[in-house]
């Protein structure tokens, strides 16, 4: 019988790089070594248990009467939240979302928001340790080419993983496009991926792109208010995914969906300026500037 997993790779447009697509082995130390096919399934039925758990327990618990957006940080009553409810294809359980009526993102699941930076970071330790990702290559290329590149100057892939050859690509072009990943189970190493803030400081980037990563951010202000911090004034951004409209709603890790009001709320607080919003299929671009 065919996994879930092995299903999904067939339904997935091969450039999507996330959700993770396969149950391939990935080393968590980014140095070649591979799990087991015993391992990865008994690191599987943890992820899938550890999940049960945590369902269960909260089910225990009253739900609120009031919501807050974990965006926008808009409250009220619960029944003012549009729910969307779907299962996660991996090990995950069901997800329950809310549409906020301030902003219009989509963002959830409680249970993934309200998780510990760290205990965050070991979700995707692990996940990355059982599921590889599909090619992202050609929406990375896109999300590029979208910055209006000058040669010469250094660009960085933010969240480049180790499934798209984008940056070599790019490289071999002649661009000078450095890949950044500061998840080590998620990258297969290189001379040209970055892992930390220093790396990227000393890099002095021209400008950053990025595919299917600003849904994964717990704190997107945040994370793009960064971004900016490494750029000059009136330098470009472009970030690419399909979760600026509920798309690839199937896995616990898309913790927000831009839609409507909230790309230029998000954009607004992270004091940047948008320059640019493309939409072809799943391909859907955000092209910001720093002030």
């Amino acid at each position: 019988m065919r996994r879930l997993s092995d299903l999904w790779r067939g339904l997935l447009p091969s450039s999507h790089r996330g959700p993770p697509t396969a149950s391939e082995s990935v080393d968590p130390d980014g140095i070649g070594g591979r799990l087991t096919e015993a391992n990865q399934a008994l690191l599987r039925y943890q992820i899938g248990a550890r999940w049960d758990m945590i369902h269960r327990l909260h089910a225990l618990k009253a739900a609120p009467a009031r919501l807050r957006c974990a965006l926008c940080d808009f409250s009220a009553e619960r029944s003012a939240f549009r729910e969307w409810v779907t299962e996660c294809i991996f090990e995950g359980g069901t997800i329950v979302r809310h549409e906020c009526p301030s902003c219009d993102v989509i963002f959830g699941s409680d249970l993934m928001l309200d998780l510990t930076p760290e205990a965050l970071s070991r979700e995707y330790e692990w996940h990355y340790q059982v599921f590889s990702e599909g090619d992202s290559t050609e929406q990375e290329m896109r999300a590029f080419r979208a910055l209006n590149p000058e040669k010469g100057k250094p660009y960085v892939n933010w969240g480049s993983g180790a499934w798209s050859s984008s940056t070599a690509r790019l490289r071999d072009e002649g661009w000078e496009v450095f890949g950044y990943e500061p998840h080590g189970s998620a990258h297969g190493g290189g001379n040209h991926v970055l892992t930390t803030r220093a790396e990227l400081e000393q890099l002095k980037p021209a400008g950053i792109f990025s595919n299917n990563v600003l849904e994964h951010f717990r704190h997107p202000v945040a994370a793009l208010q960064e971004m900016a911090s490494l750029l000059p004034a009136g330098a470009l951004m472009s970030h690419a995914t399909p979760c600026f409209e509920y798309r690839f709603e199937f896995t616990r890790f898309h913790l927000f969906f831009y839609r409507g009001k909230s790309r230029a709320w998000l954009a607004k607080h992270a004091g940047l300026d948008i320059v640019d919003y493309q939409v072809e299929g799943d391909f859907m671009n955000l092209v910001v500037q720093t002030r």
